[in-house]
């Protein structure tokens, strides 16, 4: 029970996180793979958008956002699930992308 515990925990902290983020009219996972540094928003088996990260000390710096479907929101999605992993492990997010610039912009005034 132990080593299961464990494991459990370390591939959910180390391998990937799942969230899952819900619409009106679709079901959007979250899925945060570390071994390629990105963080992958995806429905029905499609990847609908990425968000590219490095890792350097205690900074995460975002490097580029991709949504292959605009007007959706998964940019906005990707970066919530970035800043609340970051923020969850005390990393200081560096924001390089302009998306990332813009959206960090637009939380942090609201």
């Amino acid at each position: 029970m132990i080593i299961t515990n464990f494991f459990v925990f370390f591939w959910r902290d180390f391998c990937m996180s799942r969230r899952i983020v819900t619409n009106k009219n679709y079901i959007t996972m979250i899925r945060t793979i570390f071994k390629n540094k990105e963080i992958q928003a995806i429905e029905e088996d499609k990847v609908l958008g990425k968000l590219q990260y490095s890792l350097s000390g205690n900074e995460l710096s975002i490097l580029h956002t991709y949504a292959y479907e605009q007007g959706r929101g998964i940019g906005s999605r990707l970066m919530r699930a970035a800043v609340q992993w970051a923020t969850a492990h005390g990393y200081t997010i560096i924001p390089i992308c302009s998306f990332a610039q813009k959206y960090l912009s637009t939380v942090s005034s609201s």
